[in-house]
């Protein structure tokens, strides 16, 4: 058996392309364990690479075919009998993939209050299947993430009023008092990262398509408006001039409402560019030069796509 190998990237699909390029052979004839799927990190800090273990899969020994002997019939031959093989099995390993591959979440940071979209391919009948509806939260449930929400708040010095709820596949969570302004931070950075926090604090008893919406006074209200506003004035912007315009410093449910507003708008495009939770918007013209030098500084960064 060919002894295995380790390998470490920023992902398990890219640990999988360098071992099948270091075997010179496809996935599909490599041993793969994933020892650990890494991590992004909290705000790109702290980030773990993936780790993998490959090897070449064994060959199966030839299954001999015994002959049969017959007794010839005294009057008329008998019809030959046909053998036939079992089916075989599909390997352990193609199972435990198959199995990461089911359990893979889609992306995450992704916030807002809209019902998840994601479907299953049921491969048997062909079909596609609806996902279950969530089971709403106990009372339990909720009353523990808001104790773990005002225990953050005391331990930062900022005891508020609090109330959770639930809604749309969504847990509320709004903060009010005197401490508003403070909680929120610049731009709302502050309330992202404790949103950020109690949803990781919150995980174990929730399940992984459930969110966690942090507001602060009418902060979230306020900041979608400001939001389609400013993407409607840059996008008239780069209508009279060309000039690309960029939004700087986006979380993913802000960066959404910028491309929903002007999804409509075919005189102009938007995308997002940058790593990290935090990204800035384009606004730009179809076909512009602009639009070409942000994909070559998208490269060099490592990648960035568009979120519609």
């Amino acid at each position: 058996m060919t002894k295995a190998k380790d390998y470490y990237s920023k992902s398990v699909a890219e640990a999988i392309r360098q071992a099948c390029a270091d075997f010179a052979t496809s996935q599909e004839k490599l041993d793969i364990e994933i020892v650990e799927t890494g991590s992004a990190g909290i705000f790109g800090l702290c980030k773990k690479r993936a780790h993998i273990r490959a090897a070449l899969k064994q060959k199966s020994a030839p299954v001999k075919k015994t002959s049969k002997t017959r007794a010839e019939p005294p009057v008329a031959e008998q019809e030959p009998v046909k053998e036939v093989e079992a089916p075989v099995p599909p390997p352990a390993d193609a199972q435990e993939k198959a199995a990461v591959d089911a359990k893979r979440p889609e992306k995450r940071g992704e916030r807002g209050r809209g019902k998840p979209k994601s479907r299953k391919e049921d491969d048997a009948v062909g079909k596609v299947v609806e996902p279950e509806p969530l089971t709403p939260p106990t009372d339990e449930v909720l009353a523990l993430v808001k104790s773990d929400l005002d225990r953050i708040l005391q331990l930062m010095g900022f005891a508020s009023e609090t109330s959770v709820s639930f809604e749309d596949a969504t847990i509320l969570c709004q903060i009010n008092g005197e401490h508003e302004e403070s909680i929120v931070g610049s731009q709302g950075r502050t309330l992202d990262s404790l949103q950020y926090l109690l949803r990781k604090m919150s995980s174990r008893e929730l399940p992984d398509r459930m969110m966690i919406d942090l507001n602060a006074g009418d902060f979230r209200e306020r900041r979608i408006e400001e939001l389609k506003n400013s993407a409607v004035e840059l996008a008239e912007k780069v209508k009279a001039d060309g000039k690309t315009q960029a939004i700087p410093g986006l979380n993913p449910s802000e960066r959404r409402v910028v491309h929903v507003t002007l999804q409509d708008d075919k005189a102009i495009r938007s995308r997002s560019v940058g790593d990290g939770l935090f990204k800035k918007v384009l606004i730009y013209k179809p076909g512009s030069k602009a639009k070409k030098s942000g994909g070559r500084r998208r490269g060099r960064q490592g990648g960035g796509s568009a979120e519609k």
